[in-house]
């Protein structure tokens, strides 16, 4: 049975993609925060009550609120703090932090993403080197829908440039921060999942920490037969550490299971427990054409 603190753990051990910076745009990882003085304190725990439908994004931002208000070095100046331009939404500043001991202020902007790692095509982009934008397109996520050089441009060209916009200077001023004392920093999760064959193969700008799985396509899966137990988690156990679920299932229903998410266009994730009693984790992609 999942504990609050190990769900808690789930999350804020989740690895940055990169380690300092990357194209000028410095990392925050979840390490900066303390939580020693919790050791004593872990059944007490009470996680941020969350609405079920909510989508992983927004389970990470509420994850991440949690953690400053439980660290002893960071207090929460704002969260979500939304931009207007008169009536309209221009953007929204995800967090606004105070180091409790420096007085630092930090703006921050969270991502949670999980990727794959296929080389395919390469995607443009306005702030990374060549050799950056070479290895870094190759990160897409499970579906192919999404991927991360786009993310990247959108938070150089966008997020983090709406720091600097009047609407913004005004927004602040008006809740007691002042623009010229913020630092920008980047709160860049990710879990990476990489074919099989390439565990020893170089990523040399990614936190090599971030590989937690492998995956493999839907015709491969179907000829990896085993005799192991099988388990689908929910979307928002993705994070977890693998684990024995109420429903497990064979490699042929498993296989009928992950052909129907498929042809719904969602690549699942699969929890495999070997004999040992450790587990795998892997997605199953739809056949590239």
């Amino acid at each position: 049975m999942t504990s609050h603190y190990d769900r808690f753990k789930a999350f804020y051990q989740t690895s940055s993609f990169w380690s300092g910076k990357l194209a000028g745009v410095q990392q925050f990882p979840l390490s900066n925060f303390n939580f020693e003085h919790l050791s004593e304190a872990e059944e007490s725990l009470e996680l941020p009550a969350i609405p079920v439908d909510t989508v992983l994004g927004k389970r990470a931002e509420y994850f991440f609120k949690f953690c400053v208000e439980q660290s002893s070095n960071y207090q929460l100046l704002a969260a979500n703090e939304q931009i207007f331009s008169g009536k309209d939404t221009i953007g929204e500043l995800d967090f606004i932090l105070q180091h409790r001991y420096s007085g630092k202020v930090i703006h921050v902007e969270l991502v949670y993403k999980f990727y794959i790692y296929e080389p395919h095509s390469h995607k443009p982009s306005r702030f990374l080197s060549h050799n950056q934008n070479e290895e870094l397109s190759f990160y897409v996520g499970p579906n192919r829908r999404d991927y991360f050089i786009k993310k990247f441009e959108h938070l150089a060209a966008r997020q983090l440039q709406l720091l600097y916009r009047p609407e913004t200077q005004e927004r602040l001023s008006h809740i007691g921060i002042s623009l010229d004392k913020i630092e920008q920093q980047v709160c860049f999760l990710a879990h990476v999942f990489i074919p099989r064959e390439a565990w020893q193969q170089d990523f040399p700008y990614l936190n090599k920490k971030c590989i937690v799985g492998y995956y493999m396509d839907e015709f491969a899966f179907a000829k990896a037969y085993t005799d192991n137990l099988y388990f689908l988690p929910e979307k928002k156990e993705w994070k977890m550490q693998p684990q024995r679920l109420d429903q497990f299932y064979t490699h042929q229903k498993i296989l009928e299971h992950c052909r129907t998410s498929l042809q719904r266009g969602f690549a699942p994730m699969v929890w495999m427990l070997l004999q040992d009693g450790s587990f795998e984790r892997f997605f199953i992609v739809s056949t590239r054409d």
